[in-house]
């Protein structure tokens, strides 16, 4: 059943997000075709468009993940979703996959476009320069560390959301469920922001950058931070002496947890169908 309610939410997304991707390949195209016929207007245009693009992708995706959460469980289909042969946490399950994936989608669309607006401009030749200087052997590593944070990150953001819209439609909040689930998403946000900064900072486990590239370290970010200051001088890469802790990681992937499953309790106990 997972598998059918999965479907069903990938072909929601389908009708309407896919949009903004062609628009971002098009606005690359014509940069191409501008910069082959020299025209310097259209390319310098297309470039500053592109350097933008993304980000109306990732807003357009955002509303989409909100508005199909919210009135898939508590609007006018709600009635249809909450009676299915179903768990709640299967219907959240479902909602979430999907969400995850054109998020992730949208942030490659995001950094695609980037790339786009270099080839465009014909500076990508730059950037060996530009990611020596500031990362030197570090680079590598770093991306993935990103990639990875991110990724952790982001699921810890949607449970933030689900939780807040789930709480916003019980009893209490639910004549003005739309201001209270903004009020609880901020809210929501930033303990878990407070508790991914202390983890962060206090946790001994993180990745140390040096001049020969990235090592794994037991010492917390916080005393890194206070006693390798001389990191920030000299001829040496920006990055070079300065550790990460991973420890925000951690915090983000049980915060995550924790609301998707007070999320499931309240769908299951205290919401109502607006």
């Amino acid at each position: 059943m997972l598998g059918k309610l999965l479907k069903y939410e990938m072909k929601a997304g389908a009708r309407m997000i896919p949009i903004s991707y062609l628009a971002t390949a098009a606005v690359f195209l014509v940069g191409l075709i501008a910069r082959s016929l020299k025209i310097h207007q259209v390319t310098t245009a297309t470039t500053i468009l592109l350097f933008f693009a993304g980000i109306p992708c990732i807003i357009i995706t955002l509303i989409y993940v909100i508005m199909r959460f919210h009135k898939g469980m508590f609007g006018n289909e709600g009635y249809l979703t909450q009676t299915l042969p179903v768990g709640k946490g299967q219907l959240l399950l479902s909602k979430l996959i999907s969400s995850y994936i054109w998020m992730v989608a949208s942030a490659a669309v995001f950094v695609a476009a980037w790339a786009g607006a270099m080839v465009v401009s014909n500076n990508l030749n730059i950037m060996p320069d530009i990611i020596d200087f500031v990362f030197g052997n570090s680079f590598a590593p770093l991306v993935i560390f990103i990639v990875v944070s991110s990724a952790v990150q982001l699921f810890a953001f949607l449970g933030e959301l689900y939780f807040a819209i789930s709480l916003a439609n019980t009893r209490q909040f639910l004549k003005n469920n739309v201001v209270f689930s903004v009020v609880f998403f901020f809210v929501t946000n930033f303990a878990v922001s407070l508790l991914e900064l202390a983890a962060m900072l206090l946790i001994p486990l993180g990745i140390k950058f040096t001049e020969t590239g990235v090592v794994w370290t037991t010492k917390t970010m916080l005393g890194d931070l206070i006693f390798n200051m001389e990191a920030f001088t000299g001829n040496q890469p920006l990055l070079s002496g300065i550790s990460i802790g991973v420890g925000s990681c951690f915090a983000d992937l049980a915060a995550g947890i924790g609301l998707l499953l007070a999320a499931v309790w309240l769908l299951n106990h205290k919401t109502s169908v607006k």
